[in-house]
């Protein structure tokens, strides 16, 4: 899948629509990132064992696989929906 087919197919996910500027822009965008991502792993950091393990993250549990509820249920459920999503009140000015 191409880089252009995965930024349409991320802002199709997050309902985001984006046109044909804002593609190309995107994809430079996320290019970027990955570039940046990538050169991250070249980074060399002093390790201190007193330090331990931030935030016990061994404690945390494996990530399973289950059965998504189905959208449409969840939204027909709901008392206020705008397009296919969750309205919910304002709360801030």
């Amino acid at each position: 899948m191409s880089t252009t087919d995965n930024i349409r197919w991320l802002s199709n996910l997050s309902k985001i629509q984006l046109n044909d500027e804002e593609l190309i822009e995107m994809e430079q965008d996320m290019s970027s990132i990955m570039v940046l991502m990538d050169s991250l792993g070249n980074v060399s950091l002093p390790t201190d064992e007193a330090v331990g393990e931030p935030l016990g993250l061994c404690a945390l549990r494996d990530d399973t696989i289950c059965e998504s509820i189905d959208t449409a249920l969840l939204i027909s459920q709901c008392k206020t929906k705008y397009d296919n999503c969750f309205s919910i009140p304002k709360i801030m000015e």
